[in-house]
């Protein structure tokens, strides 16, 4: 839902799902992940209308966050098997929001080169939150200055790119994102973030030239996918 209608300006929070074709509402059976696509066979239930596939490939991908949080966890407790029935549900929940949240602003991004302040800015909160929640000041202390450094820093390197080259090289969303990095995984981790989401950048770049593209110094690619992926690395490896 927030990766549909966010790019198109559409409301989100109090609207109900409904089918883009016949606006009919749609209820539980239509909305059950991955299980409705199947049953209905990619159509509307009330005109028959073809469903956009993105609706199922988002729905798979959702599953990614709470798999891969589960694997990091139990990566590191892999000497101690009984570990991951300790694992703490509130961290894990935590986790789930982050990787959810992440991926929606990573597929936004690659839809129309932006990273809404309706979801960056929560997510920067919720981060500081779990850490307060933890209730160690110090790492509460650590994560917000993290965030403010993330964001200042790439907010700044994306000001001195557009005064030396007298175009947008950064945009103010990516300054936020690293600022959400920053909340979520603290100041001694902010550096390898930054390091990972450069290297998946060059990476989609040169996939690019790879794949017969032509890539140029004025050439768009939206970094927000690559800084989701770094920060959602950099989090199951704490």
């Amino acid at each position: 839902m927030l990766i549909r209608r966010i790019p198109r300006g559409e409301p989100f929070a109090v609207s109900r799902s409904h089918c883009e074709t016949c606006q009919t509402k749609l209820g539980a059976r239509d909305l059950a992940p991955i299980l409705s696509w199947l049953v209905q066979k990619g159509r509307c239930r009330h005109c028959g209308a073809n469903v956009d596939p993105q609706h199922l490939y988002v729905e798979l991908a959702a599953f990614l966050p709470p798999l891969s949080a589960l694997a990091g966890y139990a990566a590191l407790h892999r000497a101690d098997p009984l570990g991951l029935w300790s694992m703490d549900p509130v961290t894990f929940w935590f986790d789930c929001v982050l990787g959810w949240v992440l991926l929606a602003l990573a597929w936004i991004d690659v839809i129309c080169f932006r990273l809404p302040d309706v979801l960056t800015l929560p997510l920067l909160i919720v981060g500081l939150l779990e850490a307060v929640l933890s209730g160690d000041v110090d790492a509460a202390g650590d994560r917000a200055l993290a965030a403010a450094l993330g964001w200042a820093g790439l907010l700044l390197l994306g000001v001195a790119y557009r005064r030396l080259r007298g175009r947008i090289g950064l945009g103010g969303g990516d300054a936020k994102l690293l600022g959400v990095g920053g909340a979520w995984v603290g100041c001694s981790h902010l550096s390898l973030v930054l390091l990972l989401a450069s290297c998946f950048g060059l990476l989609a770049a040169l996939g690019g030239i790879f794949r017969g593209g032509r890539v140029s110094a004025t050439m768009m690619l939206p970094f927000g996918p690559s800084l989701a992926a770094a920060i959602w690395i950099v989090r199951l490896a704490l």
